[in-house]
């Protein structure tokens, strides 16, 4: 009788068990499965280059537009090592010194090359070359999922590539806004960037995308990041063909083979400040300097204190691009 109570409670407790798994994962499924198509994919049957759902409610139509910087311009296209159509463009300054000094602005989450427009006429003003890409699966690109800048950051690579082919003698600076600042500092990392390329600003970057994401949901949702950052980087894998943990910035930083300028503001509820502060510490870049930007929030120091901004980055590239 007694081995059969336990049996019986033993059988009671492995079933329990199974449903509460079965239930966890399941709703692990779903959950993980919306935040990722509500989060990474873009696109709806009516717009297939509408960005994702997430920054659809945080910005509409009417406010994603800004003014192309007057000067010549022509676009450019690159296939993507896993065929995806890129496009870009390459704005002319007003007077070509040469075809010397370049620079790739590198827009964020859920915009397009117009979010580079502003920081692009500044370095138009200054004599720059400027190419400013649309990442894949944003604008004119090709493309269903972002990758919190982890296959970004190889295409950023290639299109300094292509700037180094036409342009040999050309010296490069990869200025990137909070995705792009990550899709950036990747890149640095990268075997095969070209050695055109002189030097690195982000502004607003990420330490990693995993630690974004738990931050995120312990700020605002008040969740603990175990289970639901596991179940979400499951189906982000599974759907979206990359996990969280390979878009991490501070192991990048930590090889980088470029000077790197960071900024951020210190109003940033997005990403801490702290985040700067810790990229800046891991950094092994032959150069490194570390700007924070009174009040500014996420994405916005160039504009809360423009003159000091763009002051900063002048004198740090400077030198790198002789």
């Amino acid at each position: 009788m007694h081995k059969l109570v336990l049996s019986c409670l033993l059988t009671a407790v492995l079933t329990t068990a199974a449903v509460v798994t079965a239930f966890v994962v399941g709703t692990g499924y779903f959950v993980g499965n919306y935040a990722v198509h509500f989060g990474l994919e873009r696109g709806t049957v009516e717009n297939p280059q509408e960005p994702p759902r997430a920054f659809a409610l945080l910005m509409p139509p009417e406010a994603r537009h800004y003014d192309k910087p007057d000067f010549t311009n022509e676009e450019w296209t690159l296939t993507s090592r896993d065929k995806l159509i890129l496009k870009a463009t390459h704005f002319y300054p007003d007077e070509d010194s040469g075809a010397d000094k370049w620079v790739i602005v590198v827009h964020g989450y859920g915009g397009t090359q117009e979010n580079s427009y502003y920081i692009a006429t500044h370095y138009l003003k200054m004599g720059y070359h400027v190419l400013t890409p649309d990442l894949r699966a944003a604008g004119k690109s090709e493309g269903r999922y972002l990758t919190m800048g982890y296959r970004e950051s190889v295409d950023i690579v290639d299109w300094a590539r292509r700037i180094a082919l036409y342009y040999p003698q050309a010296k490069i600076i990869l200025h990137g806004v909070s995705m792009g600042a990550a899709t950036v500092m990747m890149a640095c990392d990268e075997e095969d960037l070209p050695k055109n390329v002189a030097a690195c600003v982000e502004e607003s970057g990420y330490t990693s995308a995993f630690d974004l994401l738990v931050h995120q949901i312990h700020e605002s949702l008040g969740l603990p990041a175990f289970p639901a950052m596991n179940l979400l980087d499951w189906r982000c894998q599974q759907v979206a063909g990359f996990s969280l943990n390979q878009a991490v910035p501070e192991v990048a930083v930590m090889h980088s083979k470029v000077p790197i300028l960071f900024i951020h503001g210190t109003k940033d509820a997005l990403v801490p400040p702290a985040m700067a502060e810790q990229l800046y510490r891991d950094a092994k870049a032959p150069d490194k300097s570390l700007l924070l930007i009174h009040d500014a929030v996420h994405g916005v120091a160039c504009q809360k204190d423009e003159k000091l901004y763009f002051k900063t980055v002048q004198e740090f590239a400077a030198p790198y691009m002789q």
